[in-house]
């Protein structure tokens, strides 16, 4: 199975190349989908290590979670480290249901997790900071000053932290679809034929 990650800051539009790729005939997850079942899995956990007021109706506040992590290192590593594993799970799981469907997993952290040594290939996208910051408040409708910490944590984010896993290519989606799709087919037509890490 051919699998490829697609990474990049938020806002650089990681759903949208999914879904281009999705009509190229792979399937296709969000890390981020799959992050909040498995908050909701671990609430009880969760709110023990950061404190009450976490929960409601028994999921979690993400909106509160996030205020909290994203201002704080330590507490965002800690979250890490007892929800990336079961991320990392429930993600092969879905990867093992059509092993021979190629395939597209996407997340701002994939490097953080060890799914990036089965991607054949990771698309880290690029987007300047003001169409990222557009992008963002016009999808999530909050205000800049609930997003910025986001955005404050990703300042370190790059493609070199893939380079050691897997090949990477770099691309840059300012909103011009014509160029965006031919990068992305100049990427299949090198991938094509590869078939996938577990297949070589």
């Amino acid at each position: 199975m051919l699998l490829i990650g697609i990474s990049g800051k938020t806002g650089s539009g990681k759903n949208y190349v999914a879904s281009l790729l999705e009509k190229r005939g792979f399937r296709s997850l969000d890390l981020d989908l799959v992050a909040h079942s498995v908050l909701d899995t671990l609430s009880d956990t969760i709110e023990q290590m950061l404190g009450p007021g976490l929960l409601i109706d028994g999921k979690i506040n993400r909106k509160e979670l996030g205020r909290l992590v994203f201002s704080d290192e330590k507490l965002l590593r800690d979250l890490e480290n007892i929800t990336y594993p079961e991320i990392e799970k429930e993600t092969r799981k879905w990867l093992a249901e059509d092993p021979d469907v190629p395939a597209v997993i996407h997340a701002v952290n994939l490097y953080k997790t060890s799914l990036v040594k089965d991607c054949d290939a990771v698309i880290w996208l690029k987007a300047s900071s003001f169409q990222r910051r557009r992008r963002v408040i016009s999808r999530d409708k909050r205000p800049w000053k609930e997003l910025k910490g986001r955005f404050r944590s990703q300042n370190g984010l790059n493609s070199k932290l893939f380079s050691q896993d897997a090949e990477v290519y770099s691309v840059r989606n300012s909103g011009n679809d014509a160029s965006l799709t031919a990068s992305l087919d100049r990427i299949l037509r090198r991938l094509e034929g590869l078939g996938g890490k577990n297949e070589r």
